[in-house]
């Protein structure tokens, strides 16, 4: 997963990449950490999805602009529009299943 660092170089990202996962962690957050691993080995097995990890106290903007009020946060985009979001106690069965299912029927 890339760290990004700039809400600019993130916002660029997110509206070039055809399908883009954006995880969003918080500092000193025993579950982020616990999350993060989890959602590497997803995103893994997803390489059509650019993969992309931010601290919300490195890029604090990306709360007002992505609407991102708890974390953890998945947050996962095709051309700058967002098509799933889940926060908290992050369901990684049912985040599979939707990148096999965006993946399968709309990325050649």
């Amino acid at each position: 997963m890339e760290l990004i660092n700039d809400i600019k170089h993130l916002k660029v990202v997110v509206s070039e990449s055809e399908l883009c996962l954006l995880y969003v962690q918080a500092p000193d957050c025993g579950l982020c950490s616990i999350m993060l691993s989890k959602i590497e080995q997803v995103a893994e097995r997803y390489p059509q999805a650019r993969s992309l990890r931010a601290e919300i106290q490195v890029v604090p903007e990306l709360a007002g602009e992505y609407l991102v009020a708890t974390a953890p946060t998945v947050l996962i985009f095709s051309k700058g529009r967002e098509i799933y979001r889940a926060g908290n106690f992050i369901d990684t069965v049912d985040l599979e299943r939707f990148l096999s299912k965006w993946c399968e029927n709309v990325i050649p």
